[in-house]
């Protein structure tokens, strides 16, 4: 078949864009890992092309506690208490007549005014590392009962130092690609399939692969001509579109212990700048990446760049010293701002599951298919999921047209 990629965007990749606004240092402002080395397509792709890969441990991580937590005798994450309330919570919310979030069902066992305030720190702590880092949504807004329901691919964790755009460029070898090309409306009749563009111009087809990310489409920016079926509209409301932000930062030294892939930030605010990771492992890389994720990401994002770079530097004097310097550089996303993503990627929201996933990948629109990592309910929220996703509309597609 003849295929034609229409990008709304002036450059190919969406969610995955690896910068080169440092031409030494290529730095990947979407998605970063292959996670889960072993078995996965991204890694074929990888050996493909024989791009280097580097991995990072979750084990290879360094704790570090404010100074106002530290006052009042906190010495580690409070894990074990932590998880025992997590597990309860979970009990109490498997035993409702209807899905609750992960935050109503902590409030239900552990409310506010029972613990102190180290512990609830701790159990803030736990909830933003553990799921609002890795799924992107608030615990406010995270179904207890579906949160965590997919598969994984064995194996470490590896980063790409030459950048995940490698992979796109392979891909993209080959393929016919219209830039600037911002789909309106998509009018589905028995003989094909008519696209509009912003600009007013049309694109006919026989067949049309949607892989815009969730966040457009919950945004309605996409008019589809008929109306979606019932089951794929509640897919895309009940799903959530959650927020993780990257916040590169360049020094021109490193000033931080050098042996460990991530820090931790454990300190009085719920997610502020918890998590980090270190590039000093990695060709010794004088950068440093924090992340800010859900209801965080969500308020700094409105912030300045300077006034996001100060509020990092704050909490990097207290993990590594106040002799620590301003970054010589920094690269900052914001990916809920971004008109052609709305947010970073795909998460479980109270009242929806997998099933809500088959809904949205489901052949049911006549000569339309929908792809991407909201669509793949085994590996959702990862490259590969989208991989995968798109894959199997490939097939469809093939299928439908013979």
């Amino acid at each position: 078949m003849e295929v034609t990629l229409l990008e709304a965007r002036n450059r190919i990749g969406g969610r995955i864009h690896t910068s080169t606004i440092w031409p030494d240092l290529p730095m990947d402002l979407g998605a970063s890992w292959i996670h889960g080395v072993d078995g996965n397509p991204v890694t074929e792709l990888a050996r493909e092309i024989d791009a280097e890969l580097v991995t990072t441990r979750y084990d290879s991580t360094r704790l570090h506690i404010s100074r106002g937590l530290a006052r009042t005798g906190v010495q580690d994450r409070g894990s074990d208490t932590a998880e025992r309330l997590f597990a309860d919570a979970m009990v109490w919310a498997e035993a409702r007549q209807t899905d609750v979030s992960v935050q109503q069902a902590i409030d239900a066992v552990a409310p506010a005014a029972s613990l102190d305030p180290a512990r609830r720190a701790q159990l803030d702590f736990y909830l933003n590392a553990t799921y609002e880092q890795e799924y992107s949504g608030s615990t406010r807004a995270m179904s207890a009962w579906t949160m965590d329901e997919g598969d994984t691919f064995e194996g470490e964790d590896a980063l790409f130092p030459g950048g995940y755009g490698q992979i796109i460029d392979h891909l993209a070898r080959g393929l016919a690609i219209s830039l600037n090309s911002v789909v309106s409306r998509i009018s589905t009749r028995p003989d094909g399939v008519r696209l509009t563009l912003a600009g007013g111009e049309t694109v006919t087809a026989d067949h049309v692969v949607v892989t815009v990310p969730l966040g457009v489409l919950k945004s309605g920016s996409i008019v589809f001509d008929p109306p979606l079926p019932p089951p794929k509209q509640r897919a895309i409301d009940q799903l959530g579109m959650g927020l993780l932000n990257k916040h590169w930062l360049r020094f021109d030294h490193i000033f931080w212990p050098r042996d460990y892939d991530w820090h931790e930030f454990l300190s009085e605010k719920k997610g502020h700048w918890a998590e980090w990771v270190s590039l000093a492992k990695v060709r010794d890389t004088p950068v440093l990446l924090a992340f800010s994720a859900a209801d965080q990401a969500e308020a700094v994002e409105k912030l300045s760049d300077r006034d996001i770079i100060a509020s990092i530097m704050e909490s990097a004097r207290q993990m590594f010293g106040s002799s620590a310097p301003d970054p010589v550089a920094t690269q900052i996303t914001r990916w809920r701002r971004d008109p052609f993503a709305r947010g970073s990627y795909s998460f479980h929201a109270t009242g929806s599951g997998p099933g809500d996933r088959r809904a949205l990948a489901r052949p049911d629109t006549g000569r339309l298919y929908f792809a991407g990592e909201a669509t793949q309910h085994r590996y959702p929220g990862t490259v590969h999921g989208a991989l995968i996703s798109g894959r199997e509309a490939a097939e469809r597609v093939l299928q439908g047209a013979g």
